[in-house]
């Protein structure tokens, strides 16, 4: 066979080999397009809204198509868990990870657009254990309005991050660890509670600078190995904060101690008279360096800080 591209003269040898591999080119090219032409969006649509239904999710998608070789992608996707959490998705693609599904191994790798950040990763379906694996990049908090609603404020910074989670099949308790870092971290606004008052003061914005997050997951229960906030109008330090992990989150118990210092720049901000009614009231926690030393308990959507007496 000879071709002419270019003002070039071309002679190509229809080997066996060439032929067989010609066919399987062409055959793997059909494949995908017919899949692409003939995907079955409503049928998938509605099979998702199923399977979410059966364990206690709800699902709302605006438009599914084929993503990838053997994947689906959503676009205004919004998931709301069994507790009432809503997570609004931009964009999402999952798809059937090949080099797994050659060994009899069902897993996934995915790619989601969440509040102006990108959250992408990979998820076992079968096997055990089964492994969970995120990246997180650039997350705005600021947009977060199911973390507005479960902690109370209103809250500011980026979040970067990653994951790397195990669950056994045996004791459905996951075992990994996740870091975090959020960068411009703050509260845009919200109450405090003040032991011995009947409602909380009123919180101006106020900075955190820079959140650092190290939690380490086992046994039952995940310890922050770090949890600390430096570098803005308040700084945190914590030891030996856990939380039991279980099916809902929300109402999973919390504890350990904190130790918070509140700098003249968060007092200029804040209303009139808020500074000594907060000093009276904390008093008898408060160390030589200026840190109160707090209990932490409540839960991981109802966290509470209590003062500490020093002793």
């Amino acid at each position: 066979m000879i071709l002419r591209i270019l003002g070039r003269t071309l002679k190509l040898e229809w080997t066996p080999r060439r032929v067989t591999g010609a066919y399987v080119a062409f055959a793997v090219v059909a494949f995908v397009l017919s899949l692409r032409w003939t995907f079955p969006a409503e049928a998938v649509k509605q099979r998702l809204m199923m399977e979410a239904g059966k364990r206690g999710w709800q699902i709302e998608l605006e438009r599914v198509s084929a993503g990838g070789v053997l994947g689906i992608r959503g676009r205004d996707v919004k998931i709301e868990t069994g507790s009432g959490l809503a997570i609004p998705l931009d964009d999402v693609t999952a798809s059937l990870r090949l080099l797994p599904l050659l060994v009899g191994q069902r897993s996934i790798a995915f790619d989601a657009n969440l509040y102006d950040g990108r959250v992408r990763g990979t998820a076992d379906l079968s096997g055990d254990p089964r492994r969970l694996v995120l990246d997180v990049r650039g997350v705005d908090l600021g947009q977060a309005l199911p973390l507005r609603k479960a902690a109370g404020v209103d809250l500011l910074g980026v979040v970067t991050g990653t994951a790397d989670l195990a669950l056994s099949a045996a004791d459905q308790k996951p075992s990994g660890r996740v870091d975090l870092s959020v960068k411009g971290a703050g509260i845009a606004g919200g109450e405090i509670p003040i032991p011995g008052m009947g409602s909380g003061l009123p919180l101006p914005r106020a900075s955190l600078g820079d959140v650092v997050a190290a939690l380490k997951v086992g046994d039952g229960r995940a310890t922050f190995e770090k949890l600390e906030a430096t570098g803005g109008d308040a700084e945190l330090r914590t030891e030996g904060v856990y939380f039991l992990v279980q099916q809902r989150m929300e109402f999973a118990p919390l504890a350990g101690k904190a130790r918070v210092k509140v700098g003249d720049a968060f007092w200029a901000k804040s209303s009139p008279g808020m500074k000594g009614l907060a000093e009276a009231a904390l008093a008898g926690s408060k160390a030589s360096d200026g840190f109160w030393t707090m209990n932490v308990n409540g839960s991981i959507g109802h966290p509470r800080l209590l003062p500490a007496p020093i002793r």
